[in-house]
């Protein structure tokens, strides 16, 4: 386990081998939307998920997110010449790759070429208006595009979801409840540099991908002890120690040494005993047209998502997605931090649940084939 630890920190770059709470002074880029979450006072997002933010403590009034790095990140705590040195390796790939790579934010790694369509120039090095200070969507997103619990699975997206989430977060209207998350405004600047022809490529690209390996659920009392890196939980240990009620614990799948950015190697998710029934017994009871406390009968998941929640139309898929990301998104439905042009159909669902039902029903959502 420790040694998963130490690649996901070479992955992430020493930029992010930090426990969270970051603040900075940077201006965030203009929104245009009107009072959204990271204006409200700490009071108001009492219940706030903490864990599906990768974060410890309320933003406090005034906070923003810390600017990302761009390029090659070498690690100070290894040697720079080691760094260097193509020895990294994953079972059943010819390719080798060293240290410096998996920091690359403008070369995503590719170990299985062959297991994908070719990889437009914006997904694998990112936009060329950007110039230097590009970044490869892969790199955050995975080649495969199953992303990770800090940011967005965006495998099988429909084309026009897709386009319409970067208009999105061009104008504003695609922000965190936390506003210190940083890859947010990372993403404002992208979909603002993004040429049309970059984005249609990048939609259709990911339209066709997996995601794969999908997540890995365990019902539990108890997760293992996690250690956060950046907004990114990392467990320390394969011994489930930690009480876990109120909560998911996302993780690298521990079967697995080490990560190196393989497409094979997933992640998995501990969640509450009786979760997974209780998330179904409320989309089953929104769907059959039942009014709940939860949910509105005129609000039912399947009426948009479709049957299995594998999407319907321009609606996205849901089975087997993150539950960091759902609960994160339902979220920020609820405070007004997504105001994007679909919100109006989401707002009056997200605004009746409680964390804890968000909760239960990610984990049923994130265990759905």
């Amino acid at each position: 386990m420790w040694r998963a630890l130490t690649f996901v920190c070479l992955w992430m770059g020493a930029w992010t081998c930090v426990q969270g709470g970051e603040t900075s002074t940077q201006p965030q880029p203009d929104a245009h939307s009107p009072v959204h979450a990271s204006a409200m006072a700490p009071d108001t997002l009492a219940d706030m998920p903490l864990w599906a933010y990768g974060i410890t403590t309320l933003p406090q009034p005034g906070d923003t997110a810390k600017p990302q790095d761009w390029g090659r990140q070498f690690n100070p705590a290894i040697d720079r010449d080691e760094q260097l040195k193509p020895v990294l390796h994953v079972a059943g790939s010819s390719r080798t790759y060293a240290r410096i790579d998996l920091s690359d934010w403008a070369n995503a790694v590719d170990w299985f070429p062959d297991e994908h369509a070719p990889m437009p120039d914006v997904v694998q090095h990112g936009s060329a208006k950007l110039g230097e200070k590009k970044r490869a969507c892969a790199f955050c997103h995975r080649v495969s595009g199953g992303g990770r619990p800090e940011n967005a699975p965006i495998a099988g997206l429909p084309v026009e979801y897709f386009l319409r989430q970067l208009d999105d977060f061009r104008s504003g209207r695609r922000r965190s409840t936390d506003p210190r998350k940083p890859n947010v405004p990372t993403m404002i600047g992208i979909a603002q540099a993004i040429s049309h022809d970059e984005a249609r490529a990048a939609a259709e690209y990911y339209a066709g991908q997996s995601g794969a390996p999908r997540i890995r659920i365990i019902e539990s009392d108890r997760a293992p002890p996690l250690q956060l890196h950046g907004n990114l939980f990392v467990a320390t240990s394969n011994e489930r120690t930690e009480p876990l009620t109120d909560r998911i614990a996302e993780v690298l799948d521990g079967e697995h040494e080490q990560f190196n950015d393989n497409p094979h190697v997933g992640y998995m998710a501990y969640v509450p005993l009786g979760g997974i029934e209780r998330g179904r017994a409320m989309v089953a009871a929104s769907s059959a047209g039942a009014q709940t406390a939860a949910l509105p009968a005129a609000q039912s998941c399947t009426a948009c998502h479709g049957a299995d929640l594998h999407g319907l139309g321009p609606a996205p898929p849901l089975a087997g997605r993150s539950p960091s990301y759902l609960v994160r998104q339902l979220y920020d439905f609820k405070t007004g931090a997504r105001d994007g042009s679909l919100a109006p159909l989401m707002k009056p669902v997200a605004s009746r649940l409680s964390t804890q039902q968000m909760t239960d029903i990610a984990a049923y959502i994130a265990s759905l084939p």
